[in-house]
């Protein structure tokens, strides 16, 4: 007895139920020998605690008979089910032939708990596994028939009744090919990829767990016992199932290292990938990675280190250490011996590897993949299972060697740093250096484009002023191409073109200005909004109401009365529904307080005259001091907008205008044409813009016929425009934008109108 196996006296002692008993056993066998005993009792214990809670009393089940055993049990009914015949055991579990009486009849497999387990936590894993297996659905899994619990509480499973052997003595009895077993063996992949994607590890795959049976004169192969199987996400039970701290769940010899590990790294599905790779292995070599004698003889420590850390041969050159069984392994897979080392030889090694690396992270991701690697192989192709690479080899090395590697590396580590920080601190000051040389430089080629521009942009102006259009043009063109990123050449050109009535080429300019971010706020963008719609450039128009609407909702310290230009109020005018109805009113209640701050009598003074291409237009200067006195200081809330006090200056049938217009946006009609009315009354050279706006607001208070006069009178002004031209009127002129908001008045007043009634829409064209 003194030469058995440490892994057989555990086995032999674990059918001993009676403490005394095993005690006894144990005496006679270790009795020459206390560190096997020793050893012995370590794995007893922790199997007892792996399976047992200790507090948890025992769940009283009874037997048909019952102090029977379970030899005794066949004959007897358990349900719907005739217990026949004893064909399986496992831990907690008896598995039996049974002869289904209803409502059909059929024989199954039987899955009952033994006799005297019946604990909780061993109840528990038994209904894991009844509802793992119920999950699964696929050809090469034993399916699950029924569940149910027994009169005297015993629970139980029906599930398909495979009558097979294991997969690796199939292969061998029947001497399947390498081919062969391969293509076996990849049904069982499929079949545990299935299980994974139903959130479900196997963790205990091994030849006894995947049987092969003959259907048509073809193998099957069916994976079975899902005793241990966990689940990924999900609850397989609402029972507590307890793994205890210390303890491995699976068989040593296909154990992967994590599970040997028994350390906190969670076992996830890639477990299965290294079983499966041992499964392989052995279908290929006809032996395990490792020897199964040396594994039984060694101690848990030992065990659990060869295991996480010995690399195993590949395949190929573990058909050299197998001695007179090789040709035994030969004639079973129908090749010579120097055949089948030269055959596993490459692809085969290198697949077989890779679901063995001990680092998970390198294994294949999934059973199918692995199968899909085999497919490859089978069919000639590329497999995706490489060589490590040169720098996985020598990590693995320094691993092993760690203890002599690590002075050394200390010792270099401290020279490279030195060295490194020595290298960072001149490349840091060499490339501070460089950044700050290149940001003088661009700043210094920057300064000297924006110089050339702005005297290109002079030089253009004192062309205009001596009407050399040309060389204008010239001077403008080249200003832009100098500095085609800076929106003052934009601003300035689309200028030159309004002067010469090029609306289209001034729209551009002004849009491509916008897209630079110039302030919109300049008198340089007075009536610009109009142009764009004039123009149809939408996309451009949207852009400028939307900084409009910006500076409304966020800048309020600038929105006194005081401190607005009429002009930059009647840009937020243009167009109806451009702007929230509460901004139109806001535009409204501004223009009717500026419009109240501004009824005081005018002072006379000089002209100042403003340049417009339609000819000049001329606004009385601010008011100055009598005498010596000094002008009055410039309140600071006052805007940036423009130069002159547009209060005192503009004739106050333009505000009356203005105000008018905004009270139209607002929806308010009645006021619209009260102070439009009031506009019309004046004697200002640009009245011919209030017939449209009063057209559409006699029109929204159903006044037909006030409407149809107004725009008949709109229609003439633009008319008139169109003949004449501004540069013929002998009359002062209004701004080049009076104009154009003119015709986008009447446009927008005639379509509103000829789409609400009957006047003709040729009107105007």
């Amino acid at each position: 007895m003194s030469q058995l196996s440490e892994k057989t006296i555990f086995f032999d002692a674990l059918e001993l139920n009676d403490p005394a008993a095993r005690g006894c056993y144990l005496d006679q066998v270790c009795a020459n020998n206390p560190e096997l005993r020793q050893s012995v009792d370590a794995l007893l214990y922790a199997s007892e605690q792996a399976n047992h809670f200790i507090d948890q009393p025992p769940v009283k089940l009874s037997s048909p008979a019952g102090e029977t055993t379970p030899d005794e049990w066949v004959g007897s009914m358990l349900g719907p089910y005739r217990l026949m015949e004893q064909i399986g055991e496992g831990g907690f579990g008896l598995v039996f032939v049974a002869q289904q009486e209803s409502p059909v009849r059929r024989k199954v497999a039987l899955k009952v708990i033994k006799p005297g387990m019946g604990t909780r936590q061993i109840l528990a894993r038994f209904e894991a596994e009844r509802q793992a297996v119920a999950m699964m659905d696929h050809p090469n899994i034993a399916r699950v028939f029924d569940a149910g619990v027994a009169e005297d509480g015993r629970p139980y499973f029906a599930m398909e009744l495979v009558r097979g052997v294991p997969i690796t003595v199939f292969a061998d009895a029947h001497r399947m090919t390498i081919q062969q077993r391969i293509e076996l063996f990849c049904d069982v992949c499929f079949a545990v990829h299935h299980a994974h994607q139903k959130g479900v590890i196997h963790r205990d795959i091994k030849p006894s767990n995947v049987m092969v049976t003959v259907h048509d004169d073809r193998p099957v192969a069916k994976v079975i016992d899902f005793g241990v199987a966990k689940a990924i996400g999900q609850s397989l039970t609402d029972k507590t199932i307890y793994t205890r701290f210390y303890s491995m769940i699976g068989t040593p010899l296909y154990m992967s290292p994590e599970q040997a590990e028994m350390s906190d790294l969670d076992v996830d599905t890639r477990s299965d990938i290294y079983s499966l790779g041992v499964l392989l292995y052995e279908l290929l070599a006809g032996a395990t990675p490792f020897d199964r004698d040396r594994l039984d003889s060694a101690g848990l420590d030992e065990m659990r280190r060869i295991i996480r850390e010995e690399e195993p041969l590949r395949p190929s050159k573990r058909m050299t250490t197998l001695g007179t069984a090789t040709s035994t392994v030969s004639a079973a897979r129908r090749i010579e011996p120097n055949r089948l080392s030269s055959t596993l030889r490459g692809d085969l090694d290198l697949i077989a590897m890779k679901a063995l690396e001990k680092n998970r992270n390198r294994r294949y991701d999934s059973a199918a993949a692995m199968a899909a690697d085999l497919k490859r192989y089978l069919q000639q192709q590329p497999i995706e299972a490489r060589p490590p690479s040169a720098s996985y080899q020598t990590a693995k090395f320094a691993r092993r060697h760690r203890m002599a590697l690590s002075t050394g590396s200390l010792i270099l580590l401290t020279m490279m740093i030195g060295t490194g920080v020595s290298i960072w601190q001149r490349n840091q000051a060499i490339t501070q250096r460089d950044q700050k040389e290149a940001a003088l430089r661009e700043i210094e080629s920057f300064a000297d484009k924006v110089t050339q521009a702005n005297a290109l942009i002079a030089s253009a102006q004192t062309h205009v002023e001596s009407q050399q259009w040309d060389l204008a043009a010239r001077d403008y063109n080249l200003a832009v191409t100098q500095q085609p990123s800076y929106y003052l050449p934009w601003v300035s050109r689309a200028q030159f073109f309004v002067r010469r009535q090029q609306w289209n080429a001034a729209a551009d300019d002004y849009g491509q200005a916008l897209q630079l971010g110039s302030p919109t706020d300049t008198p340089q963008w007075w009536g610009v909004p109009a142009l764009f719609l004039a123009t149809q450039h939408q996309s451009d128009f949207d852009a400028f109401m939307q900084r409009y609407q910006q500076r409304l909702e966020t800048d309020p310290a600038n929105l006194s009365p005081l401190s607005l230009e009429w002009e930059w109020l009647r840009n937020g005018l243009a167009m109806d529904r451009s702007l929230t109805p509460e901004s139109f009113q806001k535009i409204a209640d501004l223009a009717e307080a500026k419009l109240a701050s501004s009824d005081r009598p005018r002072r006379p003074g000089n002209m100042l005259e403003f340049g417009f291409p339609n000819g000049p237009h001329r606004f009385p200067p601010p008011p100055r001091g009598r005498g010596d006195e000094q002008a009055p200081p410039r309140d600071p809330n006052r805007s940036r907008l423009g130069r002159h006090d547009f209060p005192e200056n503009l004739p106050r049938p333009v505000c009356l205008y203005a105000t008018g217009l905004a009270h139209l946006r607002a929806g308010n009609l009645k006021r619209a044409v009260n102070r439009l009315c009031e506009a019309e009354s004046g004697n200002w050279p640009g009245r011919g813009l209030v017939h449209a706006p009063l057209a559409m607001s006699y029109h929204q208070l159903d006044q037909p016929e006030e409407a149809i006069a107004q725009l008949e009178r709109s229609r003439i002004a633009v008319d008139a425009l169109a003949k004449t031209g501004a540069v013929d009127r002998k009359e002062p002129t209004p701004p080049w934008f009076d104009d154009i908001e003119m015709v986008v008045l009447y446009q927008q007043a005639l379509q509103l109108i000829s789409a609400e009634s009957s006047f003709p829409q040729t009107h105007g064209d």
